[in-house]
């Protein structure tokens, strides 16, 4: 794996992983290129492109080479997740941000963001720190949809406990800024995880502080091509999953697995109430149907909203029996 190159000692890295991303890279790129924080660093790897983001990446290097570095391994396409992991093993700096290839920035984003990281270390001490912010959600040609994500998707970003993450992701990767302790603790992420962000929000939650940015900081596009989108949390679209019963059912017994690598790479070092909840979780699909909802109420695993919670237990309940404790699978964003 080679090492990235100093850039003017960033005191943050962004980490931007591409694929197929030309029609939208160069409005965010811009954005970055405004960012009020001026001391950072962009590091960016593709995922096996077959468009002309390759080539519009290595023209904004040649513009920019005290700012941009454009990272090249022979480990092929994949995936979002382990080309996120692998942006963060290269960075270096003292904050690392995550980046998608099809938003835009606010030209404050980095600056609110890293305030409040250094005012939870003021606070907390070298502890790792997750800081992630709430979005303006628009569509593909940027117009808004809504103003808040959190409002939009029926997300409580309160409820960032080792129990409710395990369950239910509400911390979105592109708003995310880790400090170098979270950094060295969750990288490499394992290939089992649903989603970087997800995995990253666990050990955050398990082993240091989760702090947020109440405002937005960011459009956050969404087309056709997205790989994560995102839909209004409503009757109608509960109603429009149904035709897609299977598919939230894997994902949610990737999200069960998730939880038994997550106790087979850290649960010696949980704290025993922690370590108590990811077991609990973690045996749900080798545990009988009646058996699941009762773990789930005794352990107090809940989403947000009446109709997400009647879906999961729903799903649970139908969930075939297997060796989900085994920590062989993979896990899901948001099961609702």
């Amino acid at each position: 794996m080679p090492t990235p190159k100093t850039i003017n000692s960033p005191s943050v890295d962004i980490l931007l992983s591409t694929y197929n991303g030309f029609d939208f890279l160069e409005p965010q790129i811009e954005s970055l290129l405004k960012q009020s924080h001026e001391k950072w660093r962009l590091l960016v790897r593709d995922d096996g492109s077959t468009d002309a983001t390759v080539k519009r990446i290595k023209e904004y290097v040649a513009s920019y080479p005290d700012r941009i570095e454009f990272i090249q391994d022979d480990r092929g396409t994949l995936g979002p997740t382990l080309s996120f992991s692998s942006l963060l093993e290269y960075s270096t700096a003292e904050y690392s941000l995550f980046c998608d290839q099809d938003d835009v920035w606010f030209e404050t984003k980095i600056e609110l963001t890293l305030k409040k990281m250094r005012d939870i270390e003021a606070e907390m001490g070298p502890v790792p720190v997750l800081v992630h912010t709430d979005m303006t959600v628009t569509d593909s040609n940027l117009q808004i949809v809504s103003g808040s994500f959190w409002k939009y998707q029926n997300l409580n970003p309160d409820l960032t406990t080792l129990k409710n993450l395990l369950l239910l992701n509400n911390i979105t990767g592109c708003t995310v800024m880790v400090n170098g302790p979270l950094r060295r603790l969750a990288a490499p992420i394992p290939p089992e995880a649903v989603m970087h962000d997800w995995w990253i929000a666990l050990v955050a939650s398990a082993f240091g502080y989760i702090g947020r940015v109440n405002s937005p900081t960011l459009y956050y596009r969404q087309h056709g091509s997205n790989v994560a989108g995102s839909t209004s949390y409503s009757a109608g679209y509960f109603l429009s999953r149904l035709g897609s019963l299977g598919k939230t059912a894997d994902l949610l017994k990737r999200v069960v697995a998730q939880a038994a690598i997550f106790l087979s790479t850290h649960g010696s070092k949980l704290v025993p109430m922690d370590q108590r909840s990811v077991i609990a979780f973690a045996s749900l699909q080798s545990s009988p149907r009646f058996t699941r909802i009762g773990v789930m109420i005794k352990n107090g695993f809940k989403a947000t909203g009446f109709l997400r919670n009647l879906g999961i237990y729903t799903l649970l309940f139908f969930m075939p029996k297997g060796t989900g404790s085994s920590g062989k699978a993979g896990g899901l964003n948001n099961v609702g």
